[in-house]
């Protein structure tokens, strides 16, 4: 979960101006830091998801989908490496992976501990100049030569170190809390070209992202979903593969038999309200299709985007019905679409 649901003094309009203009902040105050370490740490992460580890360079990092013995979703995370036998997870669910003890009793050489470290990460287009204003000018190259998923130790402006993170669609700062809680204060008092976004501005941003299928844990992603129904079947290593890991067998068994997927849905037209989380999907005749995951009015669509878990054979193009309006069911991220009425 990501920090606030919203600012105070700082308008919805202008965080949204942030992150599509600009750089815009948040907060992730209730992730779940680990520092596994060890000659066992890599192997160990391995054996909790299909999505390996070990092999990661040092600085390197990946999104890791952790998964239960069905198969289905049980904790993501963003896993760095940094060190030869030491891995930093930042877990989007706010809690361990629930098998994370349990294995590492078959394994002797590692150690698992709450990480010291917190973060906070920029969106939006200028979210390079952003990040950089924060640290040491001799750091500020370094941070622009790294590619997706690749990080680097930087000296703050502020005093103390951090790593900064790129990922696809933005830079993230993991730090100690008192360099954290320097550097924010410094960003919101020095930087007024970075802007402290919130909870609901980040559903927005949700809706319309382009780059990445942008679902969120454990509201579009949970326990009851497994990779292939949220469009993540591409971390599943094939039947051929040899390795063993939590939920493998499971995973296995459901590909190709999905009870559902994760669709976007946008509305007829401008005038539909903003459904609820949880809120049926229905078809013309009342029968149930799905319910709705996560929404947000789109100021750039000029309508109500939505995620939804649909049935197999409601595919993109149908029309549905939920919170009394009709929608259009779509792919995501979403495509071009069509004016709205």
């Amino acid at each position: 979960m990501i920090g606030a649901w919203g600012w105070r003094e700082v308008d919805l309009d202008q965080q949204y101006r942030a992150v599509t203009h600009g750089a815009g902040a948040f907060i992730a105050s209730a992730m779940c830091y680990l520092e596994v370490s060890g000659s066992d740490a890599g192997a160990l992460l391995d054996a909790l998801s299909p999505r390996r580890v070990s092999d990661l360079p040092l600085g390197s990092a990946r999104f890791v989908l952790f998964t239960t013995p069905a198969g289905t979703v049980d904790e993501e995370a963003v896993v760095v490496r940094t060190g030869p036998e030491e891995f930093l997870l930042s877990c989007g669910g706010g809690k361990e992976p629930g098998w994370l003890r349990r294995t590492a009793e078959f394994f002797t050489e590692v150690s698992i501990l709450p990480s010291e470290v917190f973060s906070f990460n920029i969106k939006g287009p200028k979210r390079l100049q952003a990040v950089q204003s924060l640290v040491d000018d001799a750091d500020r190259r370094m941070i622009a030569d790294l590619r997706n998923f690749q990080s680097c130790q930087v000296r703050t402006l502020v005093g103390g170190q951090a790593r900064v993170l790129r990922s696809v669609i933005g830079y993230e700062v993991w730090t100690s809390a008192e360099v954290l809680a320097a550097m924010w204060r410094q960003l919101v008092t020095e930087r007024p070209e970075i802007t402290p976004c919130g909870w609901e501005l980040l559903t927005i941003y949700r809706m319309e992202c382009r780059d990445i299928t942008f679902g969120l844990f454990p509201v579009d992603v949970h326990i009851g979903t497994t990779l292939f129904e949220i469009g993540a079947g591409w971390m599943v290593p094939d039947d051929h593969d040899g390795r063993d890991y939590i939920g493998r067998e499971g995973l296995l068994k459901s590909r190709g038999s999905q009870r559902l997927w994760l669709a976007g849905l946008h509305a007829a037209d401008t005038k539909s309200g903003c459904p609820l989380v949880g809120d049926e999907v229905l078809d013309d005749s009342g029968g149930f299709l799905g319910y709705v995951t996560s929404a947000a009015p789109s100021p750039r669509e000029g309508r109500v985007l939505a995620f939804a878990h649909l049935a197999p054979d409601c595919q993109p193009g149908a029309v549905v019905h939920a919170a009394g309006s009709r929608w259009q069911v779509s792919t995501i991220p979403f495509p071009d679409l069509p004016a709205a009425p």
